[in-house]
C-alpha cells in the first residue's frame, strides 16, 4: 500500500505540482477505510509531520478535492476525498487549457506576416484550437458513458 501511495504522490507532483505530502494525503484518502481520516490520523499513517499535514490539507481543501467535516462528540476534524468533484475539477483545467487558443489567436493578430514567429505561434494555436473543439464532445461522452450508474 505504501508504494501504491509514493507512486501516486509522485504521479501527482509531477502531473499537478503538487508536494509529495499533498500527493500521498490524497493517494491514504481515495483507499483509507473507513473513508474519513483526522489530521492526526493522517499524520500518523503517512509518518508525517502535523504541521506538514496541517498545510497540506489546506491545500487540498482548497482545490476542492478534500472535504471537512466534524461531527458531534468529536474534536478534531474528518477530512475525506471528495471523488465525485473530480470530473468538474478536470473540466475547470481544461477550460484554462483552452483559453490558452484565445491567447494564441491574439498573438497571431499581434505578430500576422513574421514569419518565424508567427509560425511557431499558428503551430501551437492550432493544437489548441483542435483541443477546444473536441473538448466538448469528451464531456458529452463522459455524461452519457462515463458516469458511475450505482455505488
Amino acid at each position: 500500500m505504501s508504494e501504491w501511495i509514493e507512486q501516486m504522490a509522485a504521479h501527482f507532483e509531477a502531473s499537478e505540482g503538487m508536494p509529495l505530502i499533498a500527493g500521498r494525503i490524497l493517494a491514504f484518502l481515495l483507499i483509507c477505510d473507513p473513508p474519513e481520516r483526522t489530521a492526526a490520523e493522517l499524520s500518523h499513517g503517512l509518518s508525517a509531520s502535523t504541521g506538514s499535514v496541517s498545510t497540506n490539507v489546506r491545500l487540498l481543501l482548497r482545490l476542492g478535492i478534500i472535504s471537512k467535516t466534524t461531527r458531534q462528540g468529536r474534536e478534531a476534524a474528518l477530512y475525506r476525498v471528495e471523488e465525485d468533484r473530480w470530473p468538474e475539477l478536470v473540466r475547470q483545467r481544461m477550460q484554462r487549457v483552452t483559453q490558452i487558443e484565445e491567447l494564441t489567436e491574439a498573438g497571431l493578430r499581434m505578430f500576422s506576416g513574421q514569419g518565424e514567429r508567427a509560425r511557431r505561434l499558428r503551430t501551437v494555436h492550432e493544437f489548441y484550437k483542435w483541443l477546444a473543439e473536441e473538448i466538448p464532445e469528451l464531456w458529452r461522452r463522459w455524461e452519457r458513458e462515463g458516469r458511475p450508474r450505482t455505488r
